[in-house]
Order: C-alpha cells, then sequence, then structure tokens
C-alpha cells in the first residue's frame, strides 16, 4: 500500500465548487497532483448559495427547527457538490469514488446542526487510494449510532477535511477558498490589510472564536490536537497562502497578529437574578447543553441581587432568550441588544508585551467608540461596540498597532 505520508486532503468551498467551470477546475487540480506523485483526498462543501437556500426553505416551514430533519435537508447540497467533482474527474481521464458521510463512516454525535465528529472509518479510502481511484467525500456531514445524518454547523467542511487528515496521518491538509490567504483583518473592512504567511494553531483558534470566517474553529482545533498542519490557499492561483501550524513552527510572533471581528452578535441582559453562583452554573450548563456558546460574561451585584450580561451569536439568540425565560420565568426582565458587533486583537506575543490591553482601549476611546462588554486572555482582547463604530474601530486598531502595509 501507498505511504500514507503522500496523502494530502484537499477541501473546496462553496465558491471553489459553484459553477461548471470551477468544479472542472478541482477536478483539474486533484489530477495534477496525482501526476505529482500525491495521493489526494478531496472533501467539498455544497454549491456556493446551496445551503443558504436550503436553510431558508427549512426556516419558511418550521422556523428556528433543528433536528433529524433540518440535518436531512441541509446536507443535501453537499451531495449535489460530490456526484459532479467525481464525474468531473473522469471526464478529464480519472477515476473517482464519491462518499457520503453514511457511506464512508464518519460517525458524530446526536447533536443535530452542531454534531462533533467522533471517529473516522478511513478503510474505503485508503483502498482507493491503492487503485489509484480519489476519493470524493461529503464535507459538513456525519452519521449518529441512530443511523440519522447529522450537520456540522456551518463552516464543518473545514471539520471534515481536517479530521479525515488527521485520521489518515496526511502530510497536510490543503483549505483552497475563494481568498489566497489569511489576512491581518479582513480586507473589506480594512484596506490595508496584509496576508499572514504562518499562525500558530493558538492565534487561529482565537481569530476564528472571534469572528474570522476563514476557518471553523473545530477544523483548527482537530489541527492542533493531532499536529495536523493546514494550508489555507485560493482555489484559483497556485501559489501558497497561510500555514497554520505548531507555535515552534511559526516565525517570531508580532505582538498583534490581527484584528479580527465579529459584524453581527447579540447580547442578552437578565436582572435581577438571585444571587450566588449555583444560579449561574444552573444558567450556563442549561445553554451548553442546547449546543449554545456563550462568549463574553459580565455580572454585577445590584441591590436586588445581581445582572447578568453575556454575548452570543445571532443564529442563538432566540434559543438562548427562551432557555432564560425558561429557568426563570416572569421573574427577570430579559433585554437583547443586536446592533452590535465584536471587534478583536489576537496575537501570541501578547503574552510577553505589557500595555497592550491599554493600547487598545486608548485607541477606541481616542475614537468615540464606546464599549459595552469586554474580555480578555493572555493572546487576546475583545470588545462589543456599536455596529455602525466596527469599520472605524477596526481601521484604527489596525494601524495603532502596526498591522498596516
Amino acid at each position: 500500500m501507498k505511504s500514507q505520508m503522500n496523502i494530502m486532503v484537499k477541501k473546496f468551498g462553496g465558491t471553489s465548487v459553484g459553477s461548471v467551470e470551477r468544479i472542472l477546475n478541482v477536478a483539474k487540480r486533484s489530477l495534477d497532483c496525482q501526476l505529482l506523485g500525491e495521493s489526494p483526498v478531496v472533501v467539498v462543501s455544497a454549491m456556493s448559495g446551496d445551503t443558504n437556500r436550503l436553510v431558508a426553505l427549512g426556516d419558511q416551514v418550521f422556523p428556528h427547527h433543528r433536528g433529524p430533519a433540518y440535518d436531512m435537508l441541509v446536507a443535501s447540497g453537499e451531495q449535489v457538490s460530490v456526484a459532479l467533482v467525481s464525474m468531473a474527474i473522469e471526464r478529464l481521464g480519472g477515476k473517482a469514488r464519491p462518499y457520503l458521510a453514511h457511506q464512508l463512516g464518519i460517525f458524530t454525535d446526536s447533536m443535530h446542526s452542531k454534531a462533533r465528529i467522533q471517529k473516522i472509518d478511513t478503510q474505503k479510502i485508503l483502498q482507493d487510494i491503492e487503485q489509484g481511484i480519489i476519493p470524493v467525500v461529503a464535507g459538513f456531514q456525519g452519521v449518529d449510532d441512530a443511523d440519522n445524518i447529522t450537520t456540522l454547523g456551518r463552516g464543518g467542511s473545514d471539520t471534515s477535511a481536517v479530521a479525515i487528515a488527521a485520521a489518515l496521518n496526511a502530510r497536510a491538509c490543503e483549505i483552497f477558498t475563494d481568498v489566497p490567504a489569511v489576512f491581518t483583518a479582513d480586507p473589506r473592512l480594512v484596506p490595508k490589510a496584509r496576508e499572514i504567511p504562518k499562525l500558530s494553531f493558538e492565534e487561529m483558534i482565537e481569530m476564528a472564536a472571534l469572528g474570522s470566517k476563514v476557518l471553523h474553529i473545530r477544523s483548527v482545533e482537530i489541527g492542533a490536537k493531532h499536529g495536523v498542519r493546514i494550508h489555507v490557499r485560493s482555489s484559483f492561483e497556485s501559489r501558497e497562502g497561510t500555514w497554520v501550524v505548531p507555535e515552534g513552527e511559526s516565525m517570531e510572533s508580532a505582538v498583534v497578529s490581527s484584528v479580527t471581528h465579529e459584524s453581527s452578535t447579540g447580547v442578552i441582559t437578565v436582572e435581577p437574578l438571585p444571587k450566588g453562583t449555583e444560579v449561574l452554573a444552573k444558567l450556563f450548563t442549561a445553554l451548553a447543553s442546547k449546543g449554545i456558546i456563550v462568549d463574553i460574561i459580565s455580572q454585577l451585584e445590584i441591590e436586588s441581587g445581581q445582572r447578568l450580561s453575556f454575548s452570543v451569536g445571532t443564529d442563538d439568540v432566540v434559543a438562548a432568550t427562551g432557555l432564560v425565560r425558561e429557568q426563570f420565568g416572569s421573574h427577570v426582565s430579559i433585554s437583547t441588544m443586536k446592533d452590535v458587533s465584536k471587534v478583536s486583537i489576537v496575537g501570541v506575543g501578547m503574552r510577553n508585551h505589557p500595555g497592550v490591553a491599554a493600547k487598545f482601549f486608548s485607541t477606541l476611546a481616542q475614537n468615540n467608540v464606546e464599549i459595552h462588554l469586554v474580555t480578555t486572555s493572555e493572546i487576546k482582547v475583545s470588545a462589543v461596540i456599536d455596529r455602525p463604530l466596527l469599520e472605524k474601530a477596526a481601521q484604527s486598531l489596525h494601524s495603532a498597532f502596526g498591522l498596516d502595509q
């Protein structure tokens, strides 16, 4: 059997398979790599726009419903891509075999719309590689113990690809997308943003958690855990992009590597809650059980008990508010703040440089940007601000920390 060191997992996102011409480009790139002695394993997303269309259909029938039927609906987009890419490879003279997750054996838990991969059966892929066949695998989806189709959340094809690379002990996982690399900020928001040649896993995890849409956060977590080097690069150019690697492989780190943002977030404020940490523990346990990720938390003692504010993704505002109401009924007041964004700075170099948070706050203050919530760690500072001020905040932070070109 071929050395597993030759295996290269290649993930192509929705824009990369968004038309017949682009699908043929994916097929050609995959076959070119095979000619160079690599053993490509191709992972694909749904064609651009398909998942949004399917989600919208589901919400028209049953708004915010998440369950086996929802996952079966939204997973159908990848079935089209897998079939078309396989056909394209065969049209160009290659051999391909399409796989949906249940056919291959990508097993997950049963958290519908946010499932986590538990194990992957690699036997069929390895048999295909031995026979010169290119496996084409549906990303974003899995199957649970009850044989239900599950999905991994938006961007989950990245996670599928890195998990397959880890299971195969692949040489690397390439994430092909419509951007040429990871940038110091979103170029659409910060025109002076520049490409980053290398990032540590830790930095990329923070960036993904704080709003960067380049990589799904769980894909980077899996990469870090299993040592899978991730290469983010363009589907439409041959040059290198950004490598996400262990911290020791990255270059000497700048104090701040990037300015990251989440344009739409939600802040929920609840008061008055009874005093005591048991109340908070019960609430956040309930939120976690529904797969709702809580980001920034602010707690304040008030005369009648305590006031709690926390931020969640906009998709989770309705579910989180409903859980709070279930927990505390009409005894509390619940308010939501929706016209807000999150802006953050990230960099492993922050560990050894004092004064980073001070510069962050002073820069926002100088630009009259009010902060509603804030959180810090060793390698990040984040603030929730009014959405209309996001562009000004991101550009001023990018300049203040020396990231401009």
